[in-house]
Order: structure tokens, then C-alpha cells, then sequence
């Protein structure tokens, strides 16, 4: 703010900034409860007759040398201020953001708990140090310790740091306190998992998108978050069958984005051959060669992968991005507030839309004692509060069009990540500029309408609080996909979200299933084959809610499962 209006004392006339310094205290002044109009300092009656009386001198010259004022060339009017009038001016403007500034912080001085607020990330074994010399130090032992540490120390803290520590925090979080193996299946199955049919269809589209934009022959299959490995091996198993078939060959290697050194070995067993090497090589990648005779290499980011100009891109994206942490941000009558993670000793957090009682009082949590009665799922030690004023994030769904007619009492939820991410898949998508690559995202959210208040924990097979536990349940959140696409729309573009069983029934899941079911001998796998089917596909179970998305460089016309054809 002063520098703003120290740039303006520079460039403009003397008489037309008087007169804006002049309006600008007048406004200060009024914004003070405290100060009545009659009370005006002394430096700003003494600018007010300056000015009056240099307006006057200027018009009289002006009408005597028959001359306008000077214009710069930018269009602001040129003058100079002599020193002592630019030192009363800087000096009162000064005084007057130093009161504006004290009227919205208050006096407390955040400073004074530098080198006591405990650190992301902190140690298990070791505590973080508070207050004077021999005051005792609390444990900290686990994220419920250390959040509750921190907000004691720094008061609420953001949703988006909350869900960090609790899936990624060295020592403590979800992902790195437990095999990864064990955390991949252990609260959670996903579409690959259930069924090779899922990956072997995603193959068959890799196919006819590669077939219509020319056949290729430098090819990179990326894929962020593999897991396990096998979508990607399902799905290389029937594109290179189908490429073998129509007599062609492809340069293939494949990119898996994956940090984890435990997935990259199981990863390695699942798309090699026992004989083929794990290897370093010369830039620090893992390499391999897969059962195709396909170069794998691994990169712990996307930015690690690299293209030559030649290549063309096809992206896999299944169940990563509802992995990302979020701001939540819910809307009141004084405009949008970030709800901030708070610490209550008995709250009771069920993650449901609130009541409009409750949504006005400012919390997402329901505070109250904890009966007998109330499952454990539900039972926290935390919740979510709306901040008191708006916080610089709260710029974020108040300049949005999206969110412009939302009602007073609506919750949403933002994933900064998910741009970044974007820009990295438009990238790859685009980075042959011939027209030739593609991605397809696949994560569960609503096709069209704004994702309202659904964060959750998944926790042993069941939905709980994502307050539960903190650090031993996975947290999840329904995907935008209408944000994705709005990302992706100026670069590249967007088909879908078409819903998984209908997308999946048009690439032919319904003919495989039931070329599997009859070469079963089995009646108990042609029992299992069904169940799986119906798994996927049925609205009631996988097929609804999960949603299919494909991004194609820009002019390419609809793809095979979103409306096009071979």
C-alpha cells in the first residue's frame, strides 16, 4: 500500500497529489471508529491549505500563460515535490498505515514465537523445544501430538498442511509409516486390481488412438501413481498383441512416476521377465527392459521424465489425483473463509453438510461432548472452523466465475496441485507438436458440478473421519473434474468425463467378460468373473462414480469412448 502511493507522490504534480493525499487521510480517517471528523492532525490541515492555495496559483498561471498543465507521457502529470514536502508527506502517510495496519492485525506480535512453534516435519524420537530454559518440553509421538502442539503454539492451521503430514510426514504419515504393498490393498481396491479386463480395455484405446493419429513410432506410455504395475501391464499386454497383429512395431519405453524404492521393485516383478536386470544408469534412473522388449524407466517426479521432440506421449492417470491435498473454504455472509484444522479436547466429525445453524457459527465440526453412543469413526479431537477474516487464499474462490452463485453456506474444496500436475500432462500431450498424444484420467468426482464438502478418511474398508487417527487413515477427495477440464481446455483438448461402466462397456468390456466367463470351468470363477463385472460397471458400485477423461492435442476430433470412432 505505501508503495503504491509513494510511486504516485513521485510522479505526480504537486498540486493533484496534495489532492489525493489529502482524500486518501480523509478516508484513513473515517475508517477510525475512534476519530471524529472534527479531529484532524495538524500535518494534514497544513497539506489541506497547501494544496488549496497552490490550486489557486495554478489556475492563475495556467489562465495567464494560456497554457494546460504538463502531461507525462504515461498519461500521470508531472511535477516535482521539494524534500521537506515529500518528508511530511512519507512521514504522515506512514503514521497513518501504521494505525490502519495495528486496527487489523491488533497489537500481537507474531514474531514473539519464532523458534517455538513446533516444525513440519517434526522428529518422532525427538522433541520440539518450547519457551524458556527448564520448561518441561511436550512429546511428541505421533501427528495427534504434533498438530496439537502446533495449534496450541500458532492457533488453527491449514487443510492443506493437515493432509501433508498425514500422508506424507517422514516418520508419521500414512504413506511412509507402513509397507507401501500393505498400504496399497489394505484400506482400499482399485479398478485395476479387481479385474485385468479394466487395463486390457485401456490397452485397446491406446491402440485405436494410436492407429488414428498415424501409428507412431517413437512411443512413451507414462504413468503417474502405478501402483502396483498392473493397469499398465494389462494394458501393454494388449496394445503390443494388437500392434504385433496389424504387422507393425513400435519404439515403446515406458515412465513410470513412482519415488517409492519397495513399488519400483514390485513394480519390476510385474512388468519383466525374472532374467532382465534392475539397473542405474548413467543419469540415476532405474531402468529395465519389460516382457514386451519395451525400455522402463522410473522417475520420482514428472518433471524427471524426459522427451525428445520426436516422441509421442500417452499419459495414465488412474486414482492420483483424488490423493491430493485440498483448501476447504466455505462461504458466509461476509464473503469466502478458509476453514482452518482446529483442536477441541470432544468433538464429534462426521464430514456431513451442516446444518444452516451450525454453518453460520463459523465450524465444520459439531463440538459437543462425546456420548457412549457415537461410533468411534466419528470421534476426533479436531475440526474444522471457519478463519475470522479472510486469508490470502480466500482470493482463490472469490475471483472464480465458478463459484460466483454458490449460496451463502456452501463448502468447497481447491487443489492447487492439480494445476501443476495439468500443466505437466498438457506438456507430454503437446510435446511432438504433430498432433499425436494423448492422456486419460481416471478418478471418482462428479462430471459436472462443483465437488461440495467431501473430503473423507478410508479407513480399514470404511469411510470414517478424515480427522480419525490422523496419520493412519488414507484421505481422499472427490476430483473436479470440471475444474481439470477448464485447466486443460486454452492448451489441449478435453473429451469427457464419461462414467466408467458406460465407458467401459463402449470399448467392450461386456464381450470379454463374457468370452471369460464362458472358458471358465469353474463355476466359482465364472461366479468371481461376474461379480467383478458388475463390480466395475454397476451404477450402484464403481460404474457411476468413478469418470473417465481424455485430453487430445488441440484440433483432434473425439476419440473411441467419448463419442468417436476407428
Amino acid at each position: 500500500m505505501f508503495r503504491g502511493i509513494q510511486r504516485t507522490l513521485f510522479l505526480r504534480q504537486e498540486t493533484l497529489s496534495q489532492r489525493y493525499l489529502h482524500s486518501t487521510t480523509c478516508k484513513l480517517n473515517r475508517g477510525n471508529k475512534n476519530t471524529s471528523e472534527n479531529e484532524t492532525s495538524s500535518a494534514d490541515q497544513e497539506l489541506k491549505k497547501s494544496t488549496e492555495n497552490e490550486h489557486s496559483d495554478a489556475l492563475i498561471n495556467s489562465k495567464k500563460n494560456n497554457q494546460s498543465p504538463i502531461i507525462h507521457e504515461n498519461g500521470l502529470y508531472y511535477g516535482k515535490f521539494t524534500k521537506e514536502e515529500y518528508k511530511s508527506a512519507r512521514a504522515f502517510v506512514t503514521s497513518q498505515y501504521t494505525k490502519l495496519e495495528q486496527e487489523i492485525k491488533g497489537t500481537h506480535d507474531v514474531r514473539e514465537n519464532l523458534g517455538k512453534i513446533p516444525q513440519f516435519p517434526a522428529s518422532a524420537s525427538s522433541s520440539a523445544h518450547f519457551g524458556k530454559a527448564g520448561t518441561k518440553t511436550p512429546a511428541v509421538n505421533s501427528l495427534l501430538d504434533l498438530f496439537q502442539e502446533t495449534i496450541k503454539t500458532t492457533g488453527p492451521i491449514s487443510l492443506l498442511a493437515y493432509m501433508r503430514q498425514c500422508l506424507t510426514h517422514p516418520e508419521l504419515g500414512y504413506y511412509t509409516t507402513r509397507d507401501p504393498l500393505e498400504a496399497l490393498g489394505g484400506d482400499f481396491i482399485t479398478s485395476p486390481e479387481i479385474s485385468s479386463v479394466f487395463g486390457e480395455m485401456i490397452g485397446i484405446w491406446l491402440y485405436a488412438v494410436w492407429t488414428t493419429q498415424g501409428q507412431p513410432l517413437a512411443v512413451n506410455v507414462v504413468e503417474f501413481g502405478p501402483g502396483r504395475g498392473t493397469l499398465v501391464h494389462d494394458a501393454m499386454c494388449v496394445f503390443s498383441k494388437f500392434v504385433e497383429k496389424a504387422g507393425k512395431s513400435v519404439d515403446g519405453h515406458i515412465w513410470l512416476i513412482e519415488a517409492s524404492p519397495v513399488l519400483r521393485k514390485e513394480q519390476w516383478k510385474t512388468l519383466c521377465s525374472p532374467d532382465s536386470r534392475f539397473e542405474t544408469d548413467e543419469n540415476g534412473f532405474n531402468t529395465s527392459i519389460s516382457k514386451w522388449g519395451n525400455k522402463i524407466t522410473w522417475a520420482d517426479t514428472e518433471k524427471d521424465v524426459k522427451c525428445s521432440p520426436n516422441e509421442c506421449n500417452y499419459v495414465l492417470a488412474h486414482e492420483f489425483f483424488d490423493a491430493l491435498p485440498i483448501k476447504s473454504f466455505t462461504r458466509t455472509e461476509k464473503g469466502w473463509r478458509e476453514l482452518l484444522v482446529e483442536h477441541t479436547q470432544a468433538v464429534v466429525n462426521t464430514q456431513m453438510k451442516l446444518p444452516a445453524a451450525e454453518e453460520e457459527s463459523g465450524s465444520a465440526g459439531s463440538v459437543c461432548s462425546v456420548h457412549n453412543d457415537v461410533p468411534e469413526e466419528l470421534r476426533t479431537e479436531f475440526h474444522l472452523t471457519a478463519s475470522i477474516k479472510e486469508t490470502p487464499s480466500s482470493n482463490v474462490p472469490r475471483m472464480s466465475p465458478r463459484f460466483a452463485k454458490l449460496p451463502v453456506g456452501s463448502r468447497i474444496e481447491i487443489c492447487a496441485d492439480a494445476e501443476l500436475y495439468m500443466r505437466r500432462i498438457m506438456e507430454l500431450v503437446n510435446n511432438n507438436g504433430k498432433g499425436q498424444g494423448a492422456a486419460l484420467i481416471i478418478d471418482y468426482g462428479p462430471a459436472a458440478e462443483i465437488p461440495l464438502n467431501l473430503l473423507r478418511g478410508i479407513y480399514k474398508h470404511k469411510f470414517v473421519s478424515p480427522f480419525f487417527r490422523p496419520g493412519e487413515v488414507d484421505l481422499s477427495i472427490d476430483v473436479d473434474f470440471g475444474n481439470l477440464k477448464s485447466l486443460a481446455q486454452p492448451q489441449v483438448e478435453a473429451f469427457g468425463p464419461t462414467e466408467q461402466g458406460e465407458w467401459l462397456h463402449t470399448m467392450g468390456a461386456g464381450h470379454r467378460f463374457d468370452q471369460l466367463i464362458k472358458s471358465a470351468n469353474l463355476m466359482a470363477n465364472k461366479e468371481l468373473l461376474y461379480e467383478s463385472y458388475v463390480r466395475l460397471t454397476d451404477k450402484d458400485q464403481m460404474g457411476k462414480i468413478y469418470k473417465f477423461l481424455a485430453l487430445m492435442p488441440k484440433g483432434s476430433q473425439a476419440p473411441v469412448g467419448f463419442g468417436g470412432s476407428l
